[in-house]
């Protein structure tokens, strides 16, 4: 099936849900069943990637919808997919395989500390427990640890190997409890997948988040499963087995895979609900593959926060701006206090009066995601026709 760059967007921007908002914290839980593995980042600039990328997908959305369906409703768990990754709670039995391997490498480590961990767990029993009670376990001995504090390595360790869970964070802080006290039992009882139904079940996890996939150019999000030969392997035997279908893209030259459940939009002609503004999350789903969204969208998109200030050319956390399925460019926010401050606004061609009012109305929709009353927009800011949108605030 070979399509169009136009087509592509279109139906990309369709399967994700971008021109169809759901609302509240039921919404939020069912993306999940189509979106099941959302990356976590802590940088907070104007909200943090992954309640960006429900932002954009979810009308009303709010931090502490993904909070309850995490540490109260225990719907979602966090662990490592497409790096650290907010996952289903059904979900847990396909990492158990990883989890056994976590444990094995994790072992010698296990034992050399076993007073300590044998101290953790019995802390556990009486409630979740963070680094900060177990302060008096003291530094770490060993150069390769990335942390000083022995508590964060050993609960790390044991969470990476499945021994504990995440049970809420405080700030940046993670507290661990036992598994059993988040996990439903039937998930806990369920089987140790085999690494190659592992894979696959990982591999049909990053299809359906970023619901077109191709083998190389992200390794990122393949890191699970292995180099570009063993990912096109996988992805190979899930079409087969009826999972995944073969899409060609214009200008693009490799093999791509979508779901299945998005095969009628890539046949047929998607009819996206126009007109819409949408602001991408810096790591959304979306973006995993930027060269592939570059080739489909026209415009390459670079985050740019781990640049030097001197080489950034559009700002320290741009977020794309998708217009009616186009790329149309970038908005560099800030939340300073309870004002939101617009430090600039990169478009690739002049602004139109349409999308000067769907920008209007996605601002006031972000503010008040921020829970922000003011925006402030700097003279650098009101550039390529958008010398309108700063009096259409007020």
């Amino acid at each position: 099936m070979k399509v169009t760059s136009e087509k592509a967007r279109k139906v990309l921007c369709k399967v994700h849900g971008f021109d169809s908002l759901g609302d509240g914290k039921k919404d939020t839980a069912e993306l999940f069943n189509k979106i099941p593995c959302i990356q976590v980042d802590p940088i907070d600039v104007g909200g943090k990637n992954h309640d960006l990328t429900l932002f954009s997908r979810i009308r009303d959305y709010r931090t502490e919808y993904l909070s309850k369906l995490l540490y109260e409703d225990n719907l979602l768990f966090e662990y490592y997919c497409k790096m650290l990754s907010i996952l289903p709670i059904d979900t847990y039995p396909v990492f158990k395989n990883r989890m056994e391997k976590q444990k094995k490498k994790f072992s010698s480590l296990f034992k050399k500390y076993k007073d300590y961990i044998d101290h953790i767990m019995k802390t556990l029993e009486d409630g979740p427990v963070s680094s900060i009670e177990l302060k008096e376990m003291g530094p770490t001995d060993t150069r390769t640890w990335r942390t000083t504090k022995k508590s964060n390595r050993l609960l790390r360790s044991l969470w990476l190997s499945g021994e504990i869970c995440i049970s809420h964070r405080e700030g940046g802080r993670k507290y661990y409890t036992l598994p059993e006290r988040v996990i439903p039992e039937r998930v806990l009882q369920e089987d140790i997948p085999e690494d190659e139904e592992t894979k696959k079940k990982i591999a049909e996890l990053i299809v359906r988040s970023s619901r077109l996939v191709s083998p190389s150019k992200a390794s990122a999000q393949w890191k699970s499963i292995g180099g570009v030969k063993e990912v096109t392997r996988v992805l190979e035997d899930l079409k087969e087995e009826g999972e995944l279908f073969s899409v060609e893209i214009e200008g693009w030259r490799g093999r791509l895979y979508a779901h299945v459940d998005d095969k009628k939009y890539w046949e047929g002609t998607p009819e996206v609900e126009l007109p819409f503004v949408r602001f991408l999350a810096p790591l959304d789903p979306l973006l995993w593959n930027r060269e592939l969204f570059s080739c489909i969208f026209e415009h390459e998109y670079v985050w740019e926060i781990y640049k030097k200030k001197e080489d950034r050319r559009y700002g320290y956390y741009c977020l794309p701006i998708l217009y009616d399925s186009e790329y149309v460019g970038l908005i560099e926010p800030y939340k300073n206090d309870d004002v939101l401050e617009i430090k600039n606004i990169h478009l690739f061609s002049p602004g139109r009066d349409r999308f000067v009012s769907g920008l209007k109305k996605e601002l006031f929709r972000y503010m008040e995601f921020l829970d922000i009353n003011d925006v402030s927009m700097t003279s650098k800011t009101i550039t390529g026709g958008l010398h309108r949108l700063k009096a259409r605030l007020k």
